[in-house]
This record gives C-alpha cells, structure tokens and sequence, in this order.
C-alpha cells in the first residue's frame, strides 16, 4: 500500500505506542515538517500510518 502526500494532508502518524493526528506543513526529500498543537516536527515518512483528512484552512504567513 503507498501514501499519497500533498501539503496540508492531515495524516495519522505512529511510534508504535501512541498515534496522534498531524497537519504536513512542508514535504522534504527524507521527512515531513508536520504541526502539532500549534509547534512544528520533523519526521521521517516511515512514522506516517496513513492520511486521515484535508486541511481546508490555509495558514497565515
């Protein structure tokens, strides 16, 4: 099975004790900027179970 990304995907990501709902912020070549109760994370793509939801609502930069 694959993950199809896109920005602002809002996806379940798992470290295998606790899954928590993440907005992507930014995509790189070896892992995701998501955010998170309004602070932002690196992470690698192999962390991502799937995508659960868009994220409508554009950020203000």
């Amino acid at each position: 099975m694959s993950l199809s990304l896109h920005n602002y995907n809002i996806v379940r990501v798992s470290d295998g004790k606790q899954i928590t709902n993440c907005t992507i912020v930014r995509m790189c070549h070896a892992h995701v900027i998501v955010k998170y109760e309004g602070r932002k994370y690196k992470l690698p793509y192999n962390l991502i179970d799937k995508v659960v939801g868009h994220e409508l609502l554009m950020p203000e930069e």
